[in-house]
């Protein structure tokens, strides 16, 4: 049996979700918003790169699974334990299987990533502009609650309809409003202000680090939300701003509105699982020439392919080689313009976890992991994101490699930032990392003396 959900972009339908006779899903847009968008520009606004507008209300086009699958899935937690933890708390009152991708997001979208929402088709559209925010405050027991909770309750998400959210990634987490001091549940059609992370299961300590690593990026200068350290009684967190979230006045009246975004597998239309390239084939992977088409479409290319580069760098040094295509988007600050490269986000030093590959997430060059790195590498990827002009002559690569030089020496002169004896062995990882691609590089980065970064079981804070 197909079913139909209202696909609405802040607040507006602009579409119809819905599921063919195989239980894959299919999305077309509607005549108003065709209408809409041959006609004004300011409305002229797709889901995704992939999912174009039609150029005239008569062309009822439905995008099949294989085209619009990515884009929705994307929409939802990748993690397949995190799916059946949520089937299982939302199937108090009626079946839901974790595979259903409909059935997932018509229970669970009234706030996504971005501006997307998915409602039941004929209910009254809510412009955001419209909404009077409606919240519940949390008192400390009660969010302390609701963290220990986060495990079998992911997301907050309850069975009575209190919560009903959606978020990518793998770990736990949730999201909130941030209203003063206190903390609160969104409400209704209100979005979110913060995401609320606590430390990676068996990895205590994760969410200082990434904190630090983004007070690091935002200290040299790289766009990053703003994350703070907070405790409800026992329970230790991080809230994250949302980049997604803006605010913006009516009437003399602040309020927060979504931004549209999409992450990089919805913008190459691959599914999540093929977020990583080693997962891909070669006609349908994540790679730097993949990066250099998603960038060639924001505002200004240049500008993102710089960002990009000086992001990739910073990740390197960092240890986190789970900088996947999940973990980067594009923002669309003005519906009916092009977008730009989004802040950065989850920057999490995988390394210090045994655990897990520390091979990249994508290819630099022909490199896939850091023993294998050299500059011909670094050359090759600068190269395919698109700034294949600073690569041409050994002049004005060693220029470019000298402006990587001056990043490299800002993060070492930051990395006092991470206080604390239980952080050391992440500032002796990053040193030595910086000490390693500076050599590739054959740049000169002064460091202070710390000690050799030898990689251990036993999760952050073990090994030097």
């Amino acid at each position: 049996m197909t079913q139909e959900a209202s696909v609405r972009l802040h607040g507006i339908e602009i579409g119809t979700l819905g599921t063919d006779d195989n239980g894959g899903l299919r999305f077309r847009y509607s005549p108003d918003h065709i209408h809409r968008s041959a006609t004004d520009q300011t409305a002229n606004h797709q889901l995704s790169l992939r999912l174009p507008v039609p150029p005239q209300a008569g062309e009822n086009h439905w995008f099949d699974d294989a085209e619009c699958g990515p884009f929705f899935a994307g929409l939802l937690p990748d993690n397949k334990l995190t799916r059946r933890k949520l089937a299982l708390v939302l199937s108090k009152d009626h079946d839901i299987a974790a595979d259903d991708e409909f059935a997932m997001l018509f229970a669970l979208g009234k706030d996504c990533a971005g501006a997307v929402s998915i409602a039941p088709t004929g209910t009254v559209e809510t412009p955001e502009d419209t909404t009077h925010p409606e919240y519940r405050i949390l008192d400390e027991a009660e969010l302390a609650g609701h963290i220990r909770d986060l495990p079998a309750r992911p997301l907050f998400v309850d069975a009575q309809g209190e919560v009903r959210i959606s978020l990518a990634g793998v770990h736990d987490k949730a999201v909130v409003i941030r209203t003063g001091e206190k903390i609160a549940l969104p409400h209704g059609n209100t979005p979110s202000s913060h995401i609320l992370k606590t430390d990676i299961q068996g990895l205590p300590e994760s969410i200082r680090v990434e904190h630090y690593c983004l007070e690091i990026a935002r200290e040299i200068g790289l766009p990053c939300p703003r994350s703070h350290i907070l405790q409800a009684e026992d329970q230790i967190f991080m809230l994250v701003a949302r980049y997604d979230r803006t605010l913006r006045e009516r009437s003399g009246q602040r309020y927060l509105t979504r931004l549209h975004q999409e992450d990089f597998c919805q913008a190459l239309s691959l599914a999540p699982s093929l977020k990583y390239q080693r997962n891909g084939t070669e006609e349908n992977k994540f790679s730097a020439m993949g990066v250099a088409r998603v960038l060639d479409e924001t505002e200004v290319p240049l500008i993102a392919r710089q960002h990009f580069m000086a992001l990739s760098i910073f990740n390197l040094v960092v240890g986190n080689t789970d900088n996947h295509a999940k973990n980067h988007a594009i923002l669309y600050p003005a519906l009916g313009h092009k977008p730009i490269l989004a802040p950065a986000y989850d920057i999490i030093p995988v390394v210090l976890d045994r655990s897990v590959t520390h091979d990249f997430s994508f290819n630099i060059g022909q490199a896939e992991r850091m023993a294998d790195l050299t500059a011909p590498d670094i050359a090759a990827c600068i190269s395919a994101v698109g700034l294949a002009r600073t690569m041409r002559t050994e002049k004005s690569r060693a220029r470019y490699f000298n402006e990587l030089r001056a990043l490299l020496q800002d993060v070492e002169d930051s990395l006092d930032m991470m206080e604390g004896p239980s952080l050391k062995a992440c500032r002796d990882m990053i040193s030595q990392n910086i000490a390693i691609v500076a050599e590739i590089l054959d740049v000169a980065v002064t460091q202070q003396s710390r000690d050799t970064f030898v990689a251990q079981g036993g999760g952050w804070g073990m090994g030097s």
